[in-house]
């Protein structure tokens, strides 16, 4: 079948789906395969619950139900099928990546831009070969502004990402030290990142730089045009188009932006954590440019608030938790325990999970952080350590070390504490959001 009469029937469905337990009535069906399944076995099940067709690659289904359609490889097809659709949208479309933060400003991006267009991003963390097709295909009719998050293990993602979304516009939130299993080094890292700017340099797209984060501007020095932003500490130029300048970090961030009629302009977010600044001051640039309001900037970063166990600040039991059980790596890890040590009052108790995805550096990376912690013991109660990896650092009897999530959460349960602050991260393979469930 031709990407034109496939593109005709998904234009006749409701939508995609890739998982039958969550099909919707009319939606199309693509039944991907992975190392541990193969939804081509769900493919008749799911034409029998209404879906409009099943795109499989499995040749036994040839002729099985009209609504079947065999393809060479489904996954390639869906990413064919995505970049058709992208090529039939004439809004705005701005992709993002980046080692920390980039959910986070995603979900500001979209707080703020839906003020003035009709807005559609990705959901959760739906960012990689699969899950950005997935919301391509999924956009709405009316959508005016497209944003994407765009996620890799290894060199190469990002280039492929960009070829199926073509953005015009894009941003890298920093470069860190995060899945450097699959990217080997930091500049395996900047690399894989650097992608993204790639692609922007050979089409003549647009790219928003942060100049206080190391190696942005150098890395996107091939961008024709670039749209710089900065704090007033650093990164001074006559080329920044957006100032911000942070004036409370606790209990949740304060800032104020300067407008262009040079007034300062209060933002007062419902984001934790120091850290959190530059992804506020990313939101606050892109609605400048697209010529927002600073009442439609204000209102959509002071409405926006952290879900999904992705620093939220919750009251259990007299004691207050600050919980960041979504994603975990050296570099955010650090910056989220240390603005905890400095801003939250005593008694403090810190539980750490393990950083996934470290690979040879991974007990270096755990003993490094542990080390400087136990230089701070004053600074707080209590040091707890979750998982294998921790586990391997044989830790000192000040130091209190659970196999389980499940087995920190009885200890905690058996101390009965009241009025402490409690801070808790880790990566998401810990499920450290069991802690307090």
């Amino acid at each position: 079948m031709s990407m034109r009469n496939l593109y005709r029937k998904f234009k006749d469905s409701a939508g995609v789906c890739i998982d039958t337990r969550k099909l919707r009535e009319g939606e199309m069906f693509f039944a991907l395969k992975g190392p541990n399944f193969n939804a081509n076995e769900f493919a008749l099940p799911a034409l029998k619950n209404h879906a409009s067709y099943a795109v499989v690659d499995d040749p036994a289904l040839k002729n099985t139900h009209p609504g079947i359609i065999l393809v060479d490889d489904v996954l390639k097809s869906m990413q064919q099928l995505a970049l058709y659709h992208r090529r039939q949208f004439k809004g705005h479309l701005l992709a993002l990546t980046g080692s920390n933060g980039k959910t986070t400003t995603k979900e500001l991006l979209h707080a703020v831009l839906k003020n003035k267009f009709n807005t559609h991003a990705t959901v959760g963390n739906y960012n990689n070969l699969i899950g950005l097709p997935f919301t391509i295909l999924n956009c709405p009719e009316e959508c005016e502004f497209l944003i994407l998050e765009m996620g890799a293990n290894t060199t190469g993602e990002i280039k492929q990402l960009c070829e199926i979304a073509e953005p015009n516009y894009g941003m890298i939130t920093n470069i860190g030290k995060a899945h450097i299993e699959g990217f080997k080094s930091i500049e395996g890292v900047k690399k894989a990142k650097g992608e993204l700017y790639d692609f922007l340099a050979k089409s003549q797209g647009i790219a928003f730089v942060n100049l206080n984060e190391p190696f942005l501007q150098n890395l996107s020095k091939s961008i024709e045009k670039r749209i710089f932003y900065s704090t007033l500490e650093s990164g001074d130029s006559e080329d920044v188009i957006t100032r911000t300048r942070l004036i409370k970090k606790h209990p949740f961030l304060s800032v104020e932006y300067q407008n262009k009629h040079e007034k300062w302009i209060p933002v007062q977010s419902k984001l934790p954590g120091a850290y959190n600044y530059h992804n506020i001051a990313a939101a606050i640039v892109v609605g400048k440019y697209f010529d927002l309001s600073d009442g439609e900037i204000q209102n959509g970063i002071e409405g926006y608030s952290p879900v999904n166990n992705r620093s939220q600040w919750m009251k259990k039991d007299d004691n207050q938790f600050f919980m960041d059980a979504y994603n975990a790596n050296p570099s955010s890890l650090r910056a989220s325990v240390f603005d905890f040590l400095e801003n939250c009052p005593n008694p403090k108790i810190l539980i750490l999970g393990d950083m996934l995805e470290l690979g040879e550096s991974s007990l270096k990376e755990h003993r490094q952080i542990v080390d400087e912690l136990l230089s701070q013991k004053d600074n707080y109660e209590q040091l707890w350590l979750v998982g294998s990896e921790f586990g391997k650092l044989r830790p000192e009897k000040d130091v209190l070390f659970f196999e389980t999530s499940t087995e920190a959460k009885v200890h905690l349960q058996n101390l009965k504490l009241k009025n402490h602050y409690l801070f808790i991260k880790g990566s998401r393979g810990i499920l450290l959001e069991k802690i307090i469930a």
